[in-house]
């Protein structure tokens, strides 16, 4: 396909998206209160959507608490889908709405996010009844905040709006199960100590009859720097994210999959992974997500990662692909841990080895000092691009950096783990 067809298919799906809530643009519609959503122009149901939800983001805990509230009252057998931590699963729903709403009229954010979200929900079978119960719920908790000033114009904007929202996800999730599983099952074949408290967990995933005849042959997919979450049988529906250790092994898959995962909160799934699992044991693998990477030769002459912890892992499967592919800029790995050597620390030099032009530095503690000494660099060695894996403040101080010292913003990729 053409540059060109691929720019024309983006804005046909942009005009798709908005064909319903952009009923008219016609300038001299009618701009009393109107009932119907498809009598306004575009702009005017993004600004009633926008004031309405003024009113409740300074109650953002209490509205998110109600709207769960009044979901579970009215749909008590959904609660089976809920099974994260209550004030986890409350915060990303109302920065999850936050988002949205904020970026109804830039669709080149609004629909690739939108896609996102509904991909990293399909696991859970939601279909259609349930964003509508979850948009009854929601729109009754806009009306509850909105006191007085909850209008029918402002129902029918809400519904209109959601209705998009729904239809994109929607969209995307039947685009998707054409294409694959929501998840493969796959068999425990390796566990191993790696150090303390991290274990090494290989899984071979079971080929999906369903989809045997299609390109991949109902193999499991992913690529270096991906992520997937991962269910055991002793905790049915909770899911946790773990990226891929080590790169494919065929095209864009393999027969086994490797996880580094290291002993989290009691009776989570890293520990259950960690103290509870053995061979032969059972795991569910959803399709894998994310775009974590290096940026390509054309864009940075050399490379700089910073990792924490396990955060290593995805890394390691990115210089593992590098050297297949024979990118081989210089490169330097900051390797940063709470205590001791860092677990990785002897397989990453060992690549080195084999890359040729790569340096690994251990860091005990805040490992800023070197990312700022790296960052100066960037003039002196040329354009830099980079690869940032850890807690949100280590990755969120270590990105300031690199852009103080002039790194392109589009040149730093970043996944954030708890």
């Amino acid at each position: 396909m053409s540059d060109r067809a691929v720019v024309t298919a983006a804005e046909e799906t942009k005009q798709d998206a908005y064909a319903d809530f952009d009923a008219s643009a016609d300038p001299g519609a009618e701009a009393g209160i109107a009932t119907d959503a498809a009598q306004w122009a575009q702009a005017d149901l993004i600004a009633e959507i926008r004031e309405s939800f003024a009113l409740i983001e300074p109650y953002g805990p209490e509205a998110t608490a109600w709207f769960y509230e009044h979901f579970f009252a009215a749909n008590p057998r959904y609660r089976k889908y809920f099974s994260a931590d209550a004030a986890t699963q409350h915060r990303r729903l109302f920065l999850a709405v936050q988002r949205i709403v904020g970026d109804l009229d830039k669709l080149d954010e609004f629909l690739p996010y939108l896609r996102r979200l509904a991909l990293r929900h399909r696991k859970f079978g939601l279909r259609a009844a349930h964003y509508q119960a979850f948009g009854t719920s929601l729109l009754a908790t806009v009306a509850q905040y909105s006191g007085d000033q909850w209008t029918e114009r402002t129902n029918a904007a809400w519904d209109a709006g959601y209705g998009l929202v729904a239809t994109v996800m929607l969209d995307a999730v039947a685009e998707a199960d054409a294409l694959g599983p929501a998840y493969w099952d796959a068999e425990v074949v390796t566990h191993e100590t790696l150090a303390d408290g991290i274990v090494r967990v290989v899984a071979r995933p079971i080929v999906h009859a369903r989809f045997a005849d299609s390109e991949h042959k109902g193999a499991y997919r992913y690529v270096a720097g991906q992520y997937a979450a991962v269910e055991t049988a002793a905790l049915p529906r909770v899911w946790r994210d773990f990226s891929f250790a080590t790169r494919p092994s065929g095209d864009m898959g393999g027969d086994e999959v490797e996880f580094h995962v290291q002993l989290g909160r009691s009776r989570g799934v890293s520990e259950v992974l960690v103290n509870q699992t053995a061979v032969g044991d059972r795991l569910r693998i959803a399709a894998a997500e994310g775009e974590l990477a290096f940026p390509g030769p054309e864009r940075t002459s050399r490379l700089l990662a910073v990792v924490h912890g396990t955060g290593a892992a995805p890394v390691h499967a990115l210089i593992q692909h590098a050297i297949a592919e024979g990118d081989l800029r210089p490169l330097t790995v900051v390797l940063a841990s709470d205590e001791g050597p860092h677990y990785l620390a002897d397989a990453l030099r060992a690549l080195a080895e084999e890359h040729g032009e790569m340096v690994v530095e251990e860091v005990v503690g805040d490992p800023l000092a070197a990312v700022h000494a790296h960052a100066a660099a960037s003039d002196a060695h040329g354009a830099c691009g980079a690869v940032l894996v850890g807690p949100s403040a280590l990755v969120d101080e270590s990105r300031s950096a690199l852009l103080a010292a002039g790194v392109d913003p589009e040149a730093v990729s970043s996944d954030l783990f708890d």
